[in-house]
């Protein structure tokens, strides 16, 4: 019995992705291929090769493992040309939300938050015994208010700008409306959280505007798609106006930031963390010890979270990470927002955020 396990676990590290050569993991929409060229093709498939264009002009681009993230396009017609089957999609990726609703609702009923206690998580005491609870209404407060509405809206911009060619959807107003979307959305997450409704209208306003900027940015470690039909030409607006370098450094940031935490509840619940922040220089009507002590109970959350996964070192270093990847994203929006005013000053007719 033995030998038989091993002989089959030898038979998949054997196992090549037919795409792009690398290791593979098995079939994946009726194909054998790795988990980044299934996940490419999951991303892809339904919005098809009139979405894209290649890079080169040519359709023809060598994709391997050193290539494949090149040219969509070319990647995409690959995936098609080896029998991958778009059909396998939606079925694939309902037992996907399900096995992870699942997951998330063990101990609850699906988008019912408890009442504002049962968050109390005291300084210093151990967290109550349905903390995985309060870490599930946030995932799928998210998943619903945020994550699900930013994917229709691509899906509908995907339509409207999908028979245009790439530069041609390089416009200022593609990039603001996406924005707003974005802020709307994360606003109606926000709402869904116990603490945030015992303020007043005004005082969430300025809570939001406060940090939206920031926010934003770190829920794209879960929302953005570079593969996606937009971001082509979200990134080559954004090229143009902050320069190849920042796009670049924030990229770099994003997928670093997403691949060491590596866990959407983390990241969610960093969202909850931010939104409950102020300056140092901050001034305003808000009551800062009251932010700052339900900060502190989620910033617990968390780590209570963690350390049922990891042990403390662990715990520390994926703070750590956090902490540093954080200073860094702010300090990418204090250059892009500089670099933004500069724009202005020279005329130059870029409307602020």
């Amino acid at each position: 019995m033995a030998s038989v396990e091993k002989k089959s676990s030898n038979s998949r590290k054997d196992l090549i992705c037919t795409v792009c050569g690398a290791p593979a993991t098995g079939f994946n929409f009726a194909v054998i291929t790795c988990m980044c060229c299934k996940a490419f093709f999951r991303r892809n498939a339904l919005f098809g090769l009139s979405s894209l264009q290649c890079r080169y002009l040519s359709e023809k681009c060598s994709i391997n493992i050193k290539t494949r993230r090149d040219c969509s396009y070319c990647r995409l017609k690959k995936c098609f040309d080896v029998g991958m089957k778009k059909e396998l999609i939606l079925t694939d990726e309902t037992k996907r939300i399900k096995r992870e609703k699942i997951l998330a609702n063990r101990q609850m009923t699906l988008n019912l938050f408890r009442p504002v206690d049962t968050f109390d998580i005291k300084r210093n005491s151990p967290v109550k015994p349905d903390h995985s609870t309060n870490i599930a209404n946030i995932y799928n407060a998210f998943e619903d208010y945020c994550f699900l509405p930013l994917v229709k809206f691509d899906r509908y911009e995907f339509e409207l700008v999908s028979q245009q060619p790439v530069k041609s959807r390089i416009k200022l107003q593609h990039y603001y409306q996406y924005y707003m979307t974005h802020e709307t959305s994360l606003t109606n997450f926000f709402k869904r959280v116990p603490e945030f409704r015992t303020f007043s209208e005004d005082q969430q306003m300025v809570l939001c505007k406060h940090n939206m900027k920031f926010l934003v940015r770190i829920s794209l470690i879960e929302t953005r798609d570079p593969d996606l039909p937009l971001w082509p030409a979200i990134n080559l607006l954004i090229e143009t106006i902050f320069g190849r370098s920042l796009l670049e450094e924030t990229d770099n940031l994003l997928r670093n930031f997403k691949g060491e935490i590596h866990d959407s509840r983390c990241i969610r619940l960093l969202l909850v963390i931010f939104l409950f922040s102020t300056h140092s220089s901050y001034n305003g009507f808000l009551d800062t010890l009251t932010i700052y002590n339900i900060q502190t109970k989620y910033t617990e959350l968390l780590w209570t979270y963690f350390s049922e996964i990891y042990d403390y070192s662990v715990v520390c270093e994926k703070f750590s990470t956090i902490i540093r990847h954080c200073l860094h994203l702010q300090r990418i929006g204090c250059d892009a927002e500089a670099k933004r005013e500069e724009l202005q000053r020279t005329r130059l007719c870029i409307a602020p955020e």
